[in-house]
């Protein structure tokens, strides 16, 4: 999405499932987009280096009719392949075009309508180690490419009624056609959501709404995956309802729940509470109780995936084959969250969150008895099959504060700790403890940022950023280091210099996986200009 079309960007901590659903399990990021009436003009970007190798963007807005406004915009980016990992050459380039449109029309006084779709092509690849064959030896380590193009269309009409409420319709469609791991993916959303917001007397401002969702899967089989059924279509019915309840001038508590019946689990509920003390208008206590749930997918329930093969003593292949399970459950959270915020002095804001965790019905793999197949050629199945075999607790904590320091410069650090305790629920078998994910997230993050105005129309942004070390993917820990200089000649023009990943030539982020090959991220350097017309 263009930067310049966004308004702002919520990062909302812990569950957010009242809100918007399953799924919405340890956080949302919700990016809200501008009118197109605000962005109105063109805009032209160009740039490139050595990651992103090219970059640019054209878009134009300008006045629709007496009571509408529009924009357009077509923008491309091309990343070069990453570092090499080990023993192998990356092939994890990226490039993507991507065109779209927003038209806002001010019916009346009280009714509006926007209408926004786009289209886009991606192209990239990975490097994977996969099951290729029944006859020895069995997998290959190859470059495995990956195509998608979507297209989607939104249509939200809003209506504003005196004292504060309003009324919201929206529907949308996206369709998508997908190419990884040699599974050839076609997909079509369709989604129509309802919202009302009622301002009651003093006291309460309530929000509540329904919605339908309806996706469409159809999925080609490949050479170590498939889906029984290749396709199949999912509904979703939603609906939710929150208050907002000020019991005093200083004490709020917010209340509600979603309620959602999906075509694997049946009816599933997501409710929450959450109390605000403010005491001065220069600290605020909170805290929450919530649920939430994963839904699960095609993956879970579908998938049939030759993972890995070996020959027997008597020279029959043997296949471990990882099937769905058509009973798979949702995955559970029980979120408990505390915080404070303070401003001591007027330059100063101070944020500390903290939460504990409970988790249910976890997703693990229980071994099951061989058995013989004939297809496609005769092989000894050894079988495995998702199950919810897994529980645990999470707790910790983020600190982050802002500080400006002068009216030229603002520094803001912060800090996260994560502890995991995950375990297998008792008799599941201990073959499936791999799937214990306790050592895949950092324990330690830290961050400090820093934005200096040097004047003369100069602008210099800073990042360091350390992250703990990955345990069970054998990746040790690393600092990143990212700088920008920025320069505005003119109110319609700016140059920038960027420098990412400065701290040293390449680093692991992530390690391999079952299938997938890790590669290196590059020390990168790019120009971008940037003009306002």
């Amino acid at each position: 999405m263009p930067v310049e079309d966004i308004d702002r960007i919520e990062v909302i901590r812990g569950p957010g499932a009242t809100v918007w659903g399953a799924n919405a399990v340890n956080g949302v990021i919700n990016i809200i987009t501008k009118s197109s009436k605000a962005t109105q003009g063109g805009t032209l970007v160009g740039g490139g280096g050595t990651r992103p190798g090219a970059l640019g963007l054209l878009q134009y807005g300008a006045k629709l009719g007496g009571k509408g406004y529009y924009r357009a915009f077509g923008d491309y980016f091309n990343d070069p392949n990453e570092a090499a990992g080990l023993g192998f050459r990356a092939a994890d380039a990226w490039r993507m075009s991507h065109g779209g449109f927003r038209v806002d029309w001010d019916l009346t006084a009280q009714d509006s309508l926007t209408v926004e779709g786009d289209i886009s092509n991606n192209n990239e690849g990975t490097t994977i180690t996969s099951f290729v064959s029944f006859l020895p030896p069995f997998t290959e380590t190859f470059n495995d490419p990956a195509r998608a193009t979507s297209g989607s269309l939104l249509a939200r009409w809003e209506h504003k009624f005196r004292g504060g409420s309003d009324t919201m319709v929206q529907v949308y469609y996206d369709d998508l056609r997908h190419l990884e791991l040699g599974i050839h993916a076609d997909k079509g959303t369709l989604d129509f959501q309802f919202q009302q917001h009622l301002a009651v007397g003093s006291r309460h401002d309530f929000v509540w709404g329904m919605g339908y969702r309806e996706d469409a899967y159809y999925d080609r089989a490949s050479y170590a995956l498939a889906f029984i059924p290749p396709g199949r279509t999912d509904q979703l019915f939603n609906s939710f309802a929150q208050d907002e309840i000020r019991l005093s001038n200083t004490f709020w508590l917010t209340v509600g729940s979603k309620f959602e019946h999906n075509s694997y689990t049946g009816f599933e509920y997501e409710p929450s509470g959450r109390f605000l003390w403010s005491p001065s208008g220069r600290q605020a206590f909170w805290g929450s109780v919530s649920r939430a749930i994963r839904q699960p997918s095609r993956e879970d329930t579908d998938i049939e995936l030759y993972a890995q093969g070996f020959p027997s003593p008597e020279g029959v292949p043997m296949v471990v084959t990882v099937f769905g399970n058509p009973n798979f459950k949702s995955e559970k959270l029980l979120a408990y969250e505390l915080g404070y915020r303070v401003v001591p002095i007027p330059r100063v804001s101070l944020d500390l969150a903290t939460f504990y965790n409970v988790y249910h019905d976890l997703r693990a793999e229980d071994a099951l008895n061989p058995y013989f197949d004939e297809s496609p050629v005769p092989h000894e199945v050894i079988p495995e099959m998702f199950s919810n075999a897994m529980h645990g607790n999470t707790y910790g904590a983020e600190i982050s504060s802002t500080l400006n320091v002068f009216r030229w410069w603002r520094v803001t650090p912060g800090y996260s700790r994560l502890q995991m305790n995950l375990h297998l629920e008792p008799g599941s078998d201990p073959r499936a403890g791999y799937q214990l994910a306790g050592g895949d997230s950092p324990r330690n993050q830290y961050q400090i940022r820093s934005s200096i105005n040097l004047g003369h129309n100069l602008e210099l942004d800073s990042g360091a950023y350390y992250v703990d070390r990955l345990p069970d993917q054998f990746v040790p820990s690393h600092t990143r280091l990212d700088l920008r200089l920025g320069w505005h000649p003119t109110e319609s023009t700016q140059f920038s210099i960027v420098g990412q990943n400065l701290q040293q030539p390449r680093h692991f982020e992530f390690g391999s996986q079952s299938d997938l090959e890790a590669t290196q991220i590059k020390r990168s350097v790019y120009g971008e200009i940037r003009w306002w017309f």
